[in-house]
């Protein structure tokens, strides 16, 4: 049903906006420390094309604070998102963290959507040693007074620093354990070239090396396309790369 949601999750509530359009429903899985709004652009340039959903994860725009911001409960959140909004066999278009949590949600419950778009994330590939964690930390603590001013402006996370590390920490684990190789439904990768957040060139051009991992182990994946923005930019620049991607997996799960 169109409009908006508070959707019960735990201990918290999730803010989702479904708005009307025609089937397959895109669901809209955010970066880890952003916002519903970073969609616009994706949205505009839809205008109606397709119903869409898109949501706040906990702790971070207008959903509520949680004692859980494990992946494995972001993934559960997604569930309870599309069962909440009514969205049937949907798309999952997830970018950076969202393109984890949806390709794990496809992974897990293959029956229920049509196939995922992976915008800038989700490569099959841990990069984080001992070290390079605590430089996480580091830096996580150190940004912890634009973290709070972000948040008071309602433009990111509300969060504490300790916990958005972890976080991040979680995800480049959990990513070394994709399996691309039991996917059932379509995936299509867009890929940013600019730089990643938070990584050397070099190490960005190693996670997204990656991506021939996914391709490797499994026919359903292809690369949709290469923008040249980065990685936070890769939404407002190439939007229509990423609802082009949508359509890829539309057409090949309808095949």
């Amino acid at each position: 049903m169109a409009g908006k949601y508070r959707i019960p999750a735990g201990d918290t509530r999730l803010h989702a906006r479904h708005t009307p359009g025609p089937d397959p429903t895109l669901v809209l899985v955010n970066g880890g420390f952003t916002t519903r709004r970073y969609w616009k652009p994706v949205l505009t340039l839809l205008d109606g094309a397709h119903a869409t959903v898109t949501f706040d994860a906990r702790g971070r725009g207008r959903s509520g604070t949680s004692s859980d911001y494990s992946l494995a409960t972001a993934v559960d959140d997604l569930g309870r998102v599309i069962q909440a909004t009514g969205a049937t066999r949907p798309v999952l278009v997830g970018w950076s963290y969202g393109a984890s949590v949806a390709v794990r949600y496809a992974l897990a419950h293959a029956d229920s959507i049509r196939g995922v778009v992976l915008v800038d994330g989700a490569f099959p590939i841990t990069m984080f040693d001992d070290a390079a964690r605590e430089r996480v930390r580091a830096r996580f603590t150190e940004g912890g007074l634009a973290l709070r001013l972000s948040a008071l402006l309602g433009n990111g996370l509300r969060m504490a620093p300790a916990e958005a590390a972890e976080v991040s920490i979680e995800l480049d684990a959990s990513n070394g354990d994709l399996d691309y190789a039991s996917l059932r439904v379509p995936a299509s990768f867009v890929m940013a070239s600019g730089p990643h957040a938070g990584s050397s060139v070099e190490d960005a051009a190693r996670r997204r090396a990656a991506v021939t991992l996914a391709l490797d182990a499994n026919d359903l994946v292809n690369v949709h396309g290469t923008s040249e923005a980065d990685h936070v930019g890769v939404l407002t620049a190439d939007p229509g790369l990423i609802i082009g991607a949508a359509r890829d997996v539309i057409a090949r799960s309808a095949s």
